[in-house]
């Protein structure tokens, strides 16, 4: 099968079988590749000193402040979440709850969501796609059954909490996680400007003192 053709870092109709002809294309492995019911998406622009930075930050963010709270996560960078068919996601960070089961299997291989639980938390640092990351893939991660999902916007140090709402069949904007519970979308902002003024150990000392 030839591999189809795609328009950069824009949703274009696609078949299932397109789509995974691209994915598994090996000239695209350093691609971010997006499938929501019939639509593709396919990111390839070259990560910045922005995108990477917060990226190392709200994870060491996550990871601190769960450990000093004593819950127990499993972390995953651009993990690949797949419902057959259906949907396809790679989020930056992804993170699982010591008490999920099943969890991902140790391969290489796309979790497959109709075997293993959707991750508690998925997180998109936003350098240049915030419209998208707030709107179509917020959509998508609910469809996968993701139980949290922000966004880190890297234009402007804001982080933007999403999360499910009782009769509601979508993820919706909150103040504070749940998944963590003490994380609230300002305590985010103010570690991520203390990371980016003064450094990660700035970022790391704020977390371990919140109460």
């Amino acid at each position: 099968m030839q591999t189809p053709t795609f328009v950069q870092d824009d949703w274009m109709r696609a078949s299932w079988e397109s789509f995974l002809a691209l994915a598994d294309n090996p000239a695209l492995a350093h691609a971010k590749m997006y499938y929501c019911c019939g639509w593709m998406r396919i990111e390839m622009s070259p990560v910045g000193p922005a995108h990477a930075e917060d990226n190392n930050l709200i994870a060491q963010v996550v990871g601190i402040f769960a450990f000093s709270q004593e819950i127990r996560l499993k972390g995953y960078v651009n993990l690949t979440l797949r419902k057959t068919g259906l949907q396809e996601a790679q989020p930056d960070l992804a993170y699982y709850l010591e008490n999920q089961s099943p969890r991902p299997a140790r391969t290489n291989n796309p979790v497959d969501l109709e075997q293993i639980a959707a991750p508690a938390l998925a997180i998109e640092i936003s350098a240049t796609t915030l419209g998208d990351d707030t709107g179509k893939k917020r959509e998508l991660y609910a469809q996968l059954g993701v139980g949290e999902y922000w966004v880190v916007n890297a234009e402007n140090t804001q982080v933007i909490l999403f999360g499910p709402i009782p009769g509601v069949n979508s993820l919706e904007p909150i103040a504070a996680s749940r998944v963590l519970p003490g994380l609230t979308a300002a305590r985010l902002c103010e570690a991520l400007r203390l990371g980016q003024s003064e450094g990660d150990a700035a970022a790391i000392q704020y977390v371990l003192d919140l109460e």
